[in-house]
């Protein structure tokens, strides 16, 4: 649901450097986990219609702070950044979020497509430091390439990665990524051009309802030590954010592929970068090596990139260990002189 695939194959992203540190292991911070949940528990009382609200920028923290942009993984919502949230506007951010985006008017969702929303996200934020969980990763660095003088720099938590010998015009394998990159971008644009009809139908016939909210608790007992928030899994019920998680889901590698493209043509953003990688939800050893190996390559590839590894940690870091988000994004602020 989040954009992480279950095996989580290595990315050749870009060599990393030879004498460069691939990481700096690390136990978490604490977590000052009592003010960050209080402060959730309001911030969800004070939201409304939470199920049906689908691309939403908001706006909470001090007016003069530095500015972040919280922008959600696959499936994921606004909601999911509730425990970091109090803790950036206790260190006195400015902080948006994204929310999830709704089904698109008939075509799939491109890179372009996410590059806008974080551009209208960051609108009002000053030069933002922009977080990015899981799937979020590609239209942010995407965003970073593109306009490295809106940004303070990055936080990728988590990212998801892309190989980019998959779409190497000289690779064995490019023929067949691009046919699956084409299958991609089709698929998603003919569910969108569904939409309606399924949401109906899921929401109808109470199949969202019975069935999202439980295959979202089963997701998070996967991904987070935490117990499933009950309050969390109720967007879940609702058909438009179902058909917009299998939107994301379906667009996820024509979107990667161009990513990679971008890659190509546009330098790495000289912006101070954090990639936060966990691996204690990584099942094997072989797993957890190029889990830590492609995120390393993929820091390398930021002149200004550093990973952070957290052994015990998963997936959904920002849940579990908000402070641990919330110290990257000051240590950012701090290189960037933000």
């Amino acid at each position: 649901m989040t954009g992480r695939p279950a095996d989580r194959p290595a990315a050749a992203d870009r060599p990393a450097a030879a004498d460069r540190p691939a990481a700096a292991d690390r136990p978490a911070a604490a977590d000052r986990p009592a003010a960050a949940d209080q402060a959730a528990r309001s911030d969800q009382a004070a939201r409304t219609d939470q199920a049906t609200r689908t691309d939403v920028v908001g706006r909470a923290g001090g007016a003069g702070g530095p500015g972040v942009l919280l922008c959600p993984g696959m499936g994921e919502g606004a909601e999911t950044w509730d425990r970091l949230v109090p803790l950036l506007r206790a260190a006195g951010h400015r902080v948006g979020l994204l929310d999830r985006p709704g089904p698109a008017d008939g075509r799939a969702p491109t890179l372009t497509d996410e590059v806008a929303r974080i551009d209208a996200g960051v609108a009002g934020l000053g030069r933002p430091v922009l977080v990015a969980h899981s799937a979020a990763a590609l239209p942010a660095e995407a965003y970073a390439r593109r306009h490295p003088g809106r940004l303070a720099g990055l936080v990728l938590v988590d990212p998801s990665l892309v190989d980019p010998s998959l779409v190497d015009p000289g690779g064995t394998r490019a023929v067949g990524w691009a046919r699956w990159s084409a299958w991609s971008a089709w698929s998603a644009g003919a569910v969108t051009t569904v939409a309606p009809v399924l949401v109906g139908v899921l929401d109808r016939s109470g199949l969202a309802r019975r069935c999202g909210p439980w295959a979202w608790r089963r997701a998070v007992r996967r991904m987070s030590v935490r117990p499933p928030d009950p309050a969390s899994a109720v967007p879940y019920g609702s058909g438009t954010v179902l058909v917009g998680a299998l939107v994301q889901w379906l667009a996820h590698p024509a979107v990667a592929a161009e990513l990679v493209a971008l890659r190509a043509v546009t330098p790495a953003p000289t912006l101070p970068v954090r990639v936060l990688t966990v691996l204690g939800d990584v099942p094997t050893a072989a797993g957890r090596a190029a889990w830590r190996v492609g995120h390393a390559r993929l820091a390398a590839s930021f002149p200004a990139g550093r990973q952070e590894v957290f052994r015990d940690a998963r997936h959904l870091l920002h849940v579990d260990r908000p402070a641990v988000v919330a110290d990257a994004v000051a240590a950012v602020g701090r290189d960037s002189g933000s």
